[in-house]
């Protein structure tokens, strides 16, 4: 497929507007896929390349609209999921309205109609599989995955955290996650576990020289996990070039699945094709633990969804921390066994203090005597709850 000079300026042109509003790479990425395939759509459809097309959708002569409903057709039959052929609907409307070619939505959903999204179940992650995982994985793939699971944080997030980014003084280990390595553009803190913050340590002190106790500045702005090539890409177009930031998260995940191959049971597909052991899962294992233990709004703030995190950030510091603190087990997983039979323990004991506590109220109240200070202060303190 050959590219005028002029389509390929209009195109740059377009690309670098969508940068300046996010700043993310993946953003032109995507819009820069829905270009191409437009273009592969216009030389099929009608024997034109696109910056024609456009000139007869000015002139009338083709309709914006019914243009796109055919190239949604075009898509759908070429096997293109659902997902992705509704991701690319936002850069082919913004493409044509660049060209002063006016898409009205309301108009555009009357005409247009998309695929519905399928929907597969997924088989949820369990404290005995990650285990397993960790079993088979190379130490710093370890490392990683122990990070995701215990912060919540995206692969791509990981793949950018600096030395300095992390503050060991803190007790839960805590990150800083900066805005512009978020999907947000938002920066945001989140925790580690013990479990995490041990091996992260390690990793550190092995692969650079980490010193436990000081300030490390020499090591302040080491990119922890570092970045890696991506040698599968056969020379895409210039507007599709992955970052070497997105390679590195293509790589990681590509390694992951590499490590886990030959365990069938840690190979396994999910209905939708997809291996049931990806770096999402553990962020989707963080978001179940953390809501099921403490709350689902402070689990999507830690996650860094844009809704919660005004909320999350209206709790004290030491609110936020004794949160993490109270979900840090579940979150636990080598000892995770031992942990929650002392957990279970732990609540055992409790309710049967709560009990005990409940009768004698209900003793001292039935003699009419009165009931100790130190009694009703436990109960306005809520160290008791009258729950049992």
């Amino acid at each position: 497929m050959i590219v005028s000079a002029n389509l390929k300026k209009s195109v740059d042109e377009y690309l670098d507007s969508i940068y300046v509003i996010s700043h993310s790479h993946s953003s032109v990425r995507v819009y820069g896929l829905a270009i191409q395939h437009f273009m592969e759509f216009c030389e099929h459809k009608f024997n034109l390349p696109l910056d024609e097309m456009i000139v007869q959708m000015k002139e009338g002569s083709v309709d914006p609209y019914h243009a796109i409903k055919d190239l949604v057709i075009f898509l759908d039959k070429n096997g293109n999921k659902p997902a992705s052929i509704k991701s690319w609907m936002p850069g082919i409307k913004g493409f044509l309205r660049h060209h002063g070619i006016k898409i009205y939505t309301e108009d555009f959903k009357s005409i247009v109609k998309l695929p519905k999204k399928i929907h597969y179940r997924e088989e949820p992650l369990t404290k005995e599989i990650l285990v397993h995982v960790l079993n088979n994985v190379n130490p710093r793939m370890r490392v990683m995955i122990l990070v995701a699971v215990s912060s919540g944080m995206r692969l791509g997030e990981i793949l950018q955290i600096t030395v300095s980014d992390i503050d060991f003084q803190s007790t839960p280990t805590k990150i800083k996650i900066r805005a512009e390595t978020t999907k947000t553009r938002e920066s945001r803190e989140t925790f580690l576990t013990q479990e995490a913050t041990n091996v992260l340590k390690d990793y550190l002190k092995k692969n650079f020289g980490w010193i436990d106790g000081i300030s490390n500045i020499e090591l302040g702005e080491k990119i922890i996990f570092g970045k890696t090539k991506n040698h599968n890409d056969k020379k895409p177009k210039e507007w599709m070039k992955p970052t070497p930031h997105r390679s590195a998260v293509s790589s990681v995940g590509a390694s992951l699945q590499k490590q886990l191959r030959d365990v069938p049971e840690l190979s396994k597909l999910n209905e939708n094709g997809v291996h049931s052991i990806h770096f999402h899962a553990f962020r989707k294992f963080f978001r179940t633990t953390v809501g099921n233990t403490v709350g689902r709004d402070y689990a999507e703030a830690l996650m860094g969804h844009h809704f919660y995190l005004d909320t999350y950030y209206n709790l004290h510091e030491k609110e936020r921390i004794n949160l993490y603190l109270k979900t840090e087990p579940y979150l636990t997983i080598s000892d995770f066994i031992k942990i929650e039979k002392k957990l279970l323990s732990i609540e055992s004991n409790q309710q049967q203090i709560v009990e005990n506590y409940n009768k004698f109220i209900v003793l001292l109240e039935k003699n009419n005597l009165e009931v100790p200070q130190i009694l009703l202060d436990l109960k306005s303190n809520e160290q008791l709850s009258h729950k049992t």
